[in-house]
């Protein structure tokens, strides 16, 4: 590493700035204050615009990879080896209720002695808690031991008055956007489990074993059951429904709009009919529903989830379901595909983020029983992560699917753009928890199609992000 190199990296820096601040002011928009509470303002919206998506993440590559290249390899260690303090401090700070508790003290926040009052907690214990969170700037410390939201932390806030949050039947994640449900998804289940990924991948019976039985979240929690099964258990309760508003969170993966350009629409008429499999409440078919209001949803989903899916939709989009334009359907994915409540064949199977959730060979099934069903017209939509690989890809899928092509980072950056694509190799490892599956790179996405009867034709990336969706066809049998 050269001081070359790190002027680079700057130059970089620096040029990404100066896109940001001609996007925001071609926009007559400030660009988002950390140290403001989140809105959902056109300022926190234009963040999204595939315009800058890219320039964005070279902000990040390159910021990280000058931190990397100056510090010691010891610190750089050492901050790594200690990431989980700062999961174990994020789930302590959601888990009281203390995003809710400072918004509602305001901007001149309040001492921690208060905050312990209303959530419980040891003070002096919730104050270190609070400054490692201020120091990675989740939460200000505005004075000494004195805790105010900033805008990071404001977007875990669920909305809910912290008084109601603190009753014994209080339902903390309904009616959000499920982003407090995520992170207590993965700073408890996920996170425990994941501890155990030594002793799994180490494990003469597991270690070179893709069964679902066989990740590390059996290896922590000591049972005998696939993730779905085991959080339907007795006992995991707030799990489940908390993992239903964790569900909805994904859909802010990438801009709220994207599945919107992950396929044509507008090419559906009202005889046509989307089958959402594993489509969780339905949070993406809702924006498909929203937008282009003559298609036709199904929404299948374990018995469970249907439940919890009807609630929502009856408290989001009530003329939606109550017409019985989108109506849900119980079903496991494993089995041949039922009659529809439509009775009709599907027009276009929706997957968005199902196969990560299983190893290949259960993919296998999954695509398998939706080419059986399939008409010679219907397509096949998947849409999840397409792993960058972090170096140049050329895969044949990458050459030969249209759309499939991504920007090349600039030079000395990583060719996936290093940390600013980070957060999908950690959903990549989530997966190897909970699962034993992965997220996988177009190329193996490609593989699973061809080999049960389904060819790729296009791939969408409107924001240029590792998610895409990825559209195929029957092939004649």
């Amino acid at each position: 590493m050269t001081i070359k190199t790190l002027k680079a990296l700057r130059s970089i820096i620096d040029d990404s700035i100066d896109k940001l601040e001609a996007f925001y002011a071609a926009k007559n928009l400030d660009f988002p204050d950390l140290d403001e509470p989140y809105s959902t303002s056109p300022s926190e919206a234009a963040l999204g615009d595939p315009e800058i998506v890219e320039t964005v993440n070279a902000v990040v590559g390159a910021s990280y990879q000058l931190i990397a290249s100056v510090r010691t390899p010891f610190i750089h260690v050492i901050d790594t080896i200690f990431a989980y303090t700062l999961s174990s401090c994020v789930r302590v700070a959601e888990e009281s209720n203390t995003p809710e508790i400072l918004r509602e003290a305001g901007p001149a926040g309040l001492h921690v002695n208060d905050i312990a009052a209303k959530n419980g907690l040891e003070p002096t214990k919730l104050a270190r808690v609070l400054r490692v969170l201020a120091s990675h700037h989740i939460f200000r410390e505005v004075k000494p031991n004195v805790f105010a939201t900033n805008r990071v932390s404001s977007y875990i806030d669920t909305g809910k008055p912290s008084e109601y949050l603190f009753s014994p039947d209080a339902d903390k994640h309904s009616g959000t956007s499920g982003v407090a449900g995520f992170i207590d998804h993965v700073t408890d289940e996920v996170m425990k489990a994941n501890a155990h990924l030594w002793e799994t991948m180490s494990s003469p019976e597991k270690g070179h074993s893709f069964d679902a039985l066989h990740a590390p979240l059996q290896e922590w929690s000591k049972t005998d059951q696939q993730f779905f099964w085991w959080i339907e258990l007795p006992g995991n309760e707030k799990r489940l429904l908390r993992y239903s508003a964790a569900m909805r969170a994904t859909s802010l993966w990438n801009s709220p709009d994207a599945i919107l350009h992950g396929f044509d629409w507008a090419s559906l008429t009202p005889n046509d009919v989307l089958v959402d499999v594993g489509g969780g409440t339905g949070m993406p078919s809702m924006y498909i529903a929203r937008a282009f209001p003559d298609v036709r949803i199904v929404i299948q989903e374990r018995d469970q989830v249907c439940e919890h899916g009807i609630a929502y939709w009856k408290g989001a989009f009530p003329e939606a379901i109550n017409s019985g334009r989108v109506q849900f359907q119980a079903h496991e994915f494993f089995q041949p595909q039922p009659t529809l409540p439509t009775n009709t064949p599907a027009s276009v199977y929706l997957l968005r983020t199902v196969l990560h959730d299983w190893p290949d060979h259960e993919c296998v099934r999954i695509l398998k029983n939706l080419r059986a069903a399939a008409t010679p017209k219907t397509k096949l939509l998947i849409g999840d992560f397409m792993i960058p690989y972090a170096c140049p890809d050329d895969s044949v899928a990458a050459r030969t699917i249209p759309g499939a092509k991504t920007s090349a980072a600039p030079a000395p950056l990583l060719a996936n753009f290093g940390k600013g694509s980070a957060t999908s190799y950690a959903l990549d490892m989530a997966m190897f928890t909970n699962f034993n599956a992965q997220e996988r790179t177009l190329a193996q996405l490609a593989e699973l199609c061809q080999q049960t009867g389904w060819k790729p034709i296009q791939a969408h990336r409107r924001d240029d992000t590792p998610f895409g969706f990825l559209v195929s066809e029957p092939i004649p049998v």
